[in-house]
């Protein structure tokens, strides 16, 4: 069980640094502990925090606000509960960047009392970060003035005016938690020798990583891997809901979709190292969000295919097209608001809720079996199945070929669990089989087409755009059969599994 001394070591945490942004967050802390009513307790907390607000930077310096709440999540740190540690992931998480803690899984499973307390937190911590923007650990703070704007920060020091500046500019959670801005009061006059400092806050960032992620060691415990890319396709999932509710863009509702694919993909080849059958009420949660989704995107698909073939088709029929598009589109608005009506229910918060806590904690997993234990066999048992639906030859029917889109699908996942660990011969691994994948997508389109437009065969108005625009893509589904041995061909050669045998040996 390491103290927070140990993690500083471990991940090379610049510690004069992290220690005047824990001294100047706690010196807020003290100020306005009895102004905002903020438990005492929580005094350790924000220094913890603080002194780990940079624990990722050595392993992913653009992302390192994110590293660091995995990091911080990864172990089970001295003297703090899960809650405590929660709490720290979040100030680690929101210490940089704009804040939105919908999209954090530390933060979604917190309850409201938690969420507040750790927004509260983060916004101290951010102000003491800004306080040592120039990473100089010259800029003083005197004194914390109570006023009825708000508060004023009494500073000092040779880069105070930067640095209190950036403070400020990271003000924008205090205000939003706490009801009040931070104004500067500048105690002495300003050293010439703070214009050298301009953008030293940047500099780290711009560095190279110098540790290699813990989680792409082929050593590393799978169920480590699998909790670090379920927080990460998690908070895709809430940024695609949050455009989806803000209008549904054809975009959004796209990556809220492949959202869903990753996670349901990622919980099933998570099963071997997590309670047996503990996944499965997460992977049907999950599903019945794509199931709700499904109807936008399909119609979504259709329309931008049916504005793009319009201009082949007669001019004669462009009335038949309008109105057939306008049938359609009301269709997806009838989809959007079921969607939506999912989004915004008891039952979808609850699994949010419960889905959140279940990566944020190492209980329920199996932390024994490692990446390389399982990871090569379980690669090649997905090409296999692949594979299997080559008799002699391609299948020719529809239902055939969905089923091996979607065996497809399950591969390229796989390989995408373990891309940190594969690199760049696992992108190598992927193109082929991405090309294949778009191939057969680009025939079930015109299959759902099919079936989406069957009920307007005999409409008044949109029956002849349905019948012309359907010949086109039947045209096109015969060119599409016949390019298809190539494509496959690309994943069914010698070469191609000697690649993949290449990355089991990596493993």
């Amino acid at each position: 069980m390491p103290d927070v001394r140990e993690l500083i070591v471990s991940y090379q945490v610049d510690l004069p640094h992290a220690r005047q942004v824990a001294d100047h967050a706690l010196a807020l802390f003290d100020a306005v502990v009895e102004r905002y009513d903020l438990s005492p307790a929580y005094r350790r907390l924000i220094e913890v925090g603080a002194l780990l607000h940079n624990v990722g930077l050595t392993t992913d310096p653009p992302e390192h606000h994110l590293v660091g709440r995995d990091i911080v999540l990864r172990h089970v740190i001295e003297d703090l509960g899960p809650r405590e540690r929660a709490l720290v992931a979040c100030m680690v998480a929101f210490h940089r960047k704009k804040v939105r803690p919908q999209l954090e899984p530390a933060y979604l499973a917190l309850g409201k009392r938690g969420q507040r307390e750790a927004l509260q937190l983060a916004a101290i911590l951010r102000v003491a970060d800004g306080l040592d923007y120039s990473q100089s650990q010259t800029t003083r703070l005197t004194g914390v003035i109570p006023g009825d704007g708000g508060l004023t920060l009494a500073l000092s020091g040779p880069h105070a005016t930067e640095d209190g500046a950036r403070a400020v500019a990271k003000a924008d959670l205090w205000q939003r938690v706490f009801g009040e801005g931070l104004q500067l009061a500048m105690e002495a006059p300003v050293d010439e020798l703070a214009a050298t400092a301009d953008g030293a806050g940047e500099v780290a960032e711009a560095e190279a990583a110098v540790l290699a992620p813990w989680y792409a060691a082929p050593e590393a415990p799978l169920a480590e891997l699998g909790r670090v890319l379920l927080r990460r396709h998690l908070r895709r999932l809430r940024a695609a809901e949050r455009e989806v509710r803000d209008g549904a863009p054809i975009e959004s509702v796209h990556a809220l979709r492949v959202a869903t694919r990753r996670l349901r993909a990622t919980l099933r080849l998570l099963a071997p190292v997590y309670a047996e059958g503990g996944l499965r009420p997460y992977r049907k949660a999950i599903g019945r969000l794509a199931g709700v989704a499904g109807p936008v995107r399909d119609r979504d698909v259709l329309l931008a295919d049916l504005a793009a073939r319009a201009p082949e088709l007669p001019a004669e029929l462009q009335p038949a097209v309008e109105a057939l598009a306008g049938l359609l589109r009301a269709e997806r608005e009838e989809a959007l608001t079921r969607l939506n009506a999912f989004l915004d229910s008891d039952e979808y918060a609850a699994f949010l809720r419960d889905f959140a806590s279940m990566m944020n904690d190492s209980q329920g997993w199996d932390d024994g079996p490692r990446v390389r234990d399982l990871g090569g066999s379980t690669i090649w048992r997905h090409y296999e199945a692949l594979r299997a639906h080559d008799h002699s030859g391609l299948p020719a029917e529809e239902a055939a070929l969905h089923a091996m889109r979607i065996d497809g699908k399950r591969l390229r996942y796989v390989l995408e669990l373990f891309a940190d660990t594969l690199g760049a011969r696992g992108d190598d691994a992927v193109k082929p089989l991405m090309a294949f994948q778009d191939h057969l997508g680009s025939l079930n389109d015109i299959a759902i087409a099919r079936q989406l437009l069957a009920p307007y065969a005999g409409h008044k108005r949109a029956a002849p755009a349905v019948d012309a625009y359907l010949a086109l893509r039947a045209q096109q589904g015969e060119q599409l059969h016949a390019e298809l041995p190539a494509r496959w061909e690309k994943l069914n050669s010698a070469s191609y599994r000697r690649k993949l045998l290449d990355l089991l040996a990596r493993l």
